[in-house]
């Protein structure tokens, strides 16, 4: 259940680019508008204002200009200004002006142009007169009976003249240059988002194709192979698509290979554990104990212990060179040679020869098997030795107080194919045990392991270890040894196998 959420939650998908891109430019576009917008509004406000401006400045210099003094004394010139002013405003021809009021030097009204007596202004707003064609005017803009007027104030001889004009026209223009611009600005938006989004909606077709090409391999289908042929990025996107694709499917494969070899390795270790002897003999006299641990990587060591004639007992230990299969199947050979070269035979330099002039011409250039193997007489306490190139055994003497390390001669098996060298050269040596006496076999593995600077376990640390533990129990000696070499291996890999045994005398 969870699986097929998770499957269906991957799927999903939020807004589409096609509409972010749709989105943006719409936006974008609307930003755009609403700056001209502003910017046109406020240059021809600017403009009607200045054109207003100077023709009430005008007409205001005008009644300046044409204004005699004389009109000031009696009411005949108080009628004379009326009735100048009512001529003036019928003879201008143009609607802004409202009227005009001529007052005397005390401030009070003397005439208008349309024979109001008084005016209602509110929202005074004090203009500047910068541009004007007469810098003496004043201007200043009123609510006049819920009109907006602007007043142009000049001083003339005795008095002052205002001429008011409406600026009405001013805001009627800034309403109709914004609503006018607000229809473009949201067809233009329309149109442009429109646009982009069947733009956007083509440019995403390679996306939309290469998204479905994902799906398609996350289904495990590792053949399929991506048909965006663009020679823009989304072209090289699906081109690195496929060949990314074709690595998942050698990775996949690779996988498949190695998880097959691992199982059949499994298979060969425990086939190889299993011609391991199950249990340690018992022995009058004597105590035995054994370790084998293999590495992850299927080696070539081996150990044995042989039942022989007369109450003896035949003790191996083996290492082959090489790793792997080939490794493993020289092993079991060895073991199958051994089994029969020692079949009523107790002289273990007979047993080794025997198995050499069997293995050799079988053995490929560079392969080799070392051993060491011994017969043990329990009754007579006493053991006869032979070394096939191996790796030297150690003896601590009870009497000495002190190990000794073991090396008579002789080459490994294999490396003389026909076997009278091998002959000649292996050397028997007798053992005689007393009590306490320890013997170890081992194979390098075990002087061999390495921490993590690289330092060999070595043979004089294995010496040392032994002589500390040797009055102990074979199975304590054993344990002694083994909890060492893990003590310097730690943090490490082991490489080889490690194979050790114990043999302590009574």
């Amino acid at each position: 259940m969870a699986k097929r959420r998770t499957s269906s939650s991957a799927g999903a998908f939020g807004i589409p680019i096609a509409l972010k891109f749709a989105v943006f430019i719409a936006v974008l576009v609307i930003a755009s508008m609403a700056w001209q917008t502003h910017t046109a509004t406020t240059e021809a406000q600017a403009r009607l204002e200045s054109e207003i401006n100077q023709s009430g400045a005008a007409i205001s210099a005008a009644i300046g200009a044409a204004f005699d003094p004389s009109w000031f004394e009696g009411a005949a010139g108080q009628e004379l200004i009326a009735r100048k002013l009512t001529e003036l405003r019928e003879s201008t021809g143009t609607s802004r002006l409202i009227d005009v009021v001529v007052y005397d030097s005390m401030g009070r009204a003397l005439a208008t142009a349309t024979g109001r007596s008084s005016f209602a202004r509110t929202a005074e707003r004090v203009i500047g007169s910068e541009g004007l064609i007469d810098p003496g005017v004043r201007i200043v803009e009123y609510r006049y009976e819920d009109v907006p007027v602007r007043s142009f104030s000049r001083g003339i001889p005795g008095g002052r003249v205002e001429v008011y004009l409406s600026a009405a026209e001013i805001e009627r223009s800034r309403r109709d240059l914004a609503d006018a611009m607000t229809r473009v600005s949201i067809t233009a938006s329309i149109a442009a988002a429109l646009g982009a989004y069947v733009l956007a909606h083509f440019l995403t077709v390679p996306i939309r194709t290469l998204l479905r090409d994902m799906r398609q391999v996350s289904l495990g289908d590792l053949d399929h192979k991506s048909q965006v042929r663009t020679s823009d990025e989304l072209g090289g996107l699906a081109r690195a698509f496929n060949v990314m694709t074709m690595g998942l499917k050698s990775a996949q494969e690779l996988k498949l290979s190695q998880r097959a070899m691992e199982h059949e390795l499994s298979l060969a270790v425990q086939i190889q554990t299993r011609l391991l002897p199950s249990e340690t003999p018992g022995l009058s006299g004597f105590e035995l104990s054994r370790y084998y641990a293999p590495a992850k990587e299927i080696g070539g060591d081996y150990y044995d212990f042989i039942p022989l004639d007369g109450g003896h007992l035949g003790i191996a230990v083996a290492d082959v060179s090489g790793k792997g299969i080939p490794a493993a199947l020289i092993m079991t050979l060895t073991r199958s040679l051994l089994r029969m070269a020692t079949n009523g035979e107790n002289v273990p330099s007979r047993s080794l020869d025997r198995i050499n002039r069997s293995l050799g011409p079988d053995m490929s250039p560079g392969m080799f098997v070392t051993m060491v193997y011994l017969v043990l007489d329990s009754g007579n306490r006493e053991a006869r030795l032979c070394r096939a190139g191996h790796n030297p055994p150690l003896l601590y003497s009870s009497k000495q107080g002190k190990v000794v390390s073991l090396h008579p001669r002789g080459i490994g098996l294999g490396i003389d194919r026909e076997g009278n060298r091998f002959a000649s050269e292996l050397q028997v040596q007798r053992i005689s045990f007393h009590a306490g006496d320890v013997l170890v076999l081992y194979t390098d593995g075990v002087v061999e392991g390495k921490n993590r600077d690289g330092a060999d376990y070595s043979e004089q640390r294995l010496s040392s270890v032994l002589a500390s533990h040797a009055a102990g129990s074979a199975e304590e000696i054993s344990d002694a040894i083994v909890g060492d070499l893990a003590r310097h291996t730690r943090g490490t890999e082991p490489s080889d196998d490690v194979t050790l045994l114990v043999l302590k005398a009574l």
